[in-house]
């Protein structure tokens, strides 16, 4: 047998924390705790190799690069736990950066209260870009609808004084449920959350985010609603800060638990 013809021996790394391979971690439920912060620091080059694989925006920040994204369009999905630490040291304290795997591996499952520390300590966290929509042009195109409802000409008379009121009223109710996923993964959703007056969902969804330290979204429901889906599953706790953060009452708020309809209080 010639040495041509020999095939060497492929050497496959293996996750420390979870024992996969490093392309299989993100499907599983310690990813963004164990085995992101162990792969950047054990295997740099594969771990950079991946994120750009994964459409990572985050590697031309890596080696202090500017982005230039395509005119119109941002962040396809929110910072990642390892991001928004990153963000936040780099505002407040750069030279602790290399301190992220670390603290991450610290706090695993605890991440919200490292936050809350965090920012009692130093202030408030940097916004995700994801959640940077210009809000200002939907307050606009509300103002223009309501200016021109003002001058619509009705029977031939045209409308003036005090502005049309909205003789329609929604009935706030907010019911929350889990839906689950494949690999045992678990969303919580939030039906309801526009019925109640004066909240912009955006600021919502991001409020979530914060506050389960996971990623948070707005969605059009299947009947044209809007729907908040949050990563993992809260639904008990989802409940309880729509109360007490955004005052909704109790009795307006309902669990579903698998059909079963169940008031918050």
């Amino acid at each position: 047998m010639t040495e041509e013809a020999v095939l060497k021996p492929v050497q496959v790394i293996y996750c420390g924390k979870c024992g996969m391979p490093p392309e299989f971690c993100e499907y599983g439920p310690d990813f963004e705790s164990h085995c992101n912060p162990w792969l950047k620091k054990n295997h740099p080059e594969l771990h950079a190799k991946l994120k750009l694989l994964r459409g990572a925006s985050v590697v031309a920040a890596e080696k202090g690069e500017e982005e230039t994204p395509e005119t119109g369009t941002g962040p396809s999905a929110p910072w990642t736990m390892e991001e928004r630490l990153t963000a936040f040291y780099e505002k407040y304290q750069p030279d602790k950066v290399s301190d992220i795997p670390s603290l991450l591996e610290k706090y695993a499952g605890k991440e919200d209260k490292l936050f809350l520390a965090l920012v009692k300590k130093y202030g408030p966290e940097p916004d995700d870009p994801y959640y940077d929509d210009d809000d200002s042009e939907d307050d606009e195109s509300d103002e223009e609808l309501e200016e021109g409802m003002e001058n619509l000409n009705v029977d031939g008379k045209k409308r003036r004084g005090v502005k049309a009121k909205k003789t329609q009223t929604v009935q706030t109710r907010v019911v929350i449920v889990k839906e689950k996923r494949q690999k045992k993964k678990a969303i919580t959703v939030v039906h309801g959350m526009d019925t109640v007056p004066g909240l912009k969902l955006k600021d919502v969804a991001k409020d979530f985010s914060k506050r389960f330290a996971g990623s948070s979204s707005v969605k059009d429901g299947p009947k044209g609603d809007k729907q908040i889906f949050i990563q993992g599953d809260h639904m008990e706790d989802v409940a309880e800060m729509v109360v007490t953060k955004f005052k909704v009452p109790g009795s307006c708020v309902y669990m579903d638990f698998d059909g079963e309809i169940v008031a918050y209080a």
